[in-house]
């Protein structure tokens, strides 16, 4: 049973929402250019901001996990070439901050492997509820950090 883990509930609308982040960005740029005001250095800010938000923005919302259950393996769409395998899995540790936040889920492995997982905590929660169905033997840990 495949079940894919992503940042957003609407892939169609980030994208939609970046596309014009990054239009508004590039017409602000060409604005700068080609005017000849004292506002010139308020547009370049603008639309730097509007081109670096829509890409971080876009990393992180459309960001996806993969886990199947019949090929044992978890699969981080930027990297597919090195699946985690489940079976493999010795530990699921939740990064904290110390007020008690949730950062995101450190997932390792018995050998090097080991995937960082950054999604909101109930999505976190569900995607260990499912590896330890799948592999009992995992051992979830809460750590806090600065």
């Amino acid at each position: 049973m495949k079940t894919v883990y992503s940042n957003t509930t609407h892939p169609g609308l980030v994208k939609w929402s970046i596309g014009i982040a990054i239009a508004l960005g590039i017409l602000l740029y060409i604005l700068y250019i080609n005017l000849d005001d004292k506002y010139k250095f308020i547009l370049y800010i603008a639309a730097f901001s509007f081109l670096y938000g829509a890409m971080f923005i876009g990393f992180y919302k459309l960001k996806t996990y993969e886990v199947d259950e019949e090929e044992d393996t978890i699969i981080d769409y930027n990297n597919k070439k090195y699946p985690l395998r489940i079976s493999n899995l010795t530990t699921a540790t939740y990064k904290e901050s110390k007020k008690g936040r949730f950062r995101s889920l450190f997932l390792h492995d018995a050998g090097v492997g080991f995937m960082e997982i950054r999604m909101s905590k109930e999505k976190a929660d569900k995607m260990v509820a499912q590896l330890l169905k799948a592999n009992p033997a995992i051992e979830v840990k809460h750590v806090n950090y600065l």
